[in-house]
């Protein structure tokens, strides 16, 4: 049997132990907001891709926007700067890329800035359907990303490990050779 400081001091440990947790969660979840400016929702991301700006440019430049992931046509706003616009779909989205050489020459930094209007409503059903513009700018610079340096985009949702159906049935076969010692 337990005293009663002794369960006290269990539930006083629970406690700041919870708080602790819920404090972290709500921190968390604050860094995810997007900013609010002039009604406007504002979402900044980042990534590194391995090329030098000019063929960074020329990717961004030359490609359909169904190819890069963004919702509109982009258009060049000056040297390493490019801005797009969308009306359709449920938002109104705009955005602006900036170009910059990466730290002791490692490629070329894109950063991202996507605004978006929306009623709070909306982007709660946004978020539970997954059509959220915070995911959707960040899955579009990792598919730029993947593009630019590799020529595709590698997809292993539905296989994790990455190989087609044949290659599985190749590896398989293989395997069972290797079972039977050679004699399949």
């Amino acid at each position: 049997m337990t005293s009663n400081s002794t369960r006290w001091a269990l539930l006083g440990v629970t406690t700041v132990t919870a708080a602790g947790v819920g404090r972290a969660v709500a921190r968390r979840r604050h860094r995810r907001q997007p900013d609010r400016q002039d009604g406007w929702y504002v979402v900044r991301r980042a990534v590194t891709v391995d090329r030098p700006r000019d063929t960074v440019r020329a990717f961004w430049t030359d490609r359909q926007p169904a190819e890069t992931g963004l919702p509109a046509a982009v258009t060049a706003a000056g040297p390493g700067s490019l801005t797009w616009r969308s009306v359709d779909g449920p938002t109104t989205q705009e955005g602006r890329i900036e170009l910059a050489d990466a730290p002791q020459g490692r490629g070329t930094e894109i950063r991202a800035e996507l605004r978006y209007r929306s009623g709070p409503l909306r982007r709660v059903a946004g978020l539970v359907k997954g059509d959220e513009p915070d995911l959707a700018l960040r899955d579009a610079l990792r598919r730029a990303k993947a593009l630019i340096e590799c020529g595709q985009v590698v997809d292993t949702r539905h296989d994790p490990s990455g190989r087609s159906p044949a290659q599985e049935k190749a590896t398989d076969k293989a395997r069972e050779k290797l079972m039977t010692g050679g004699r399949a």
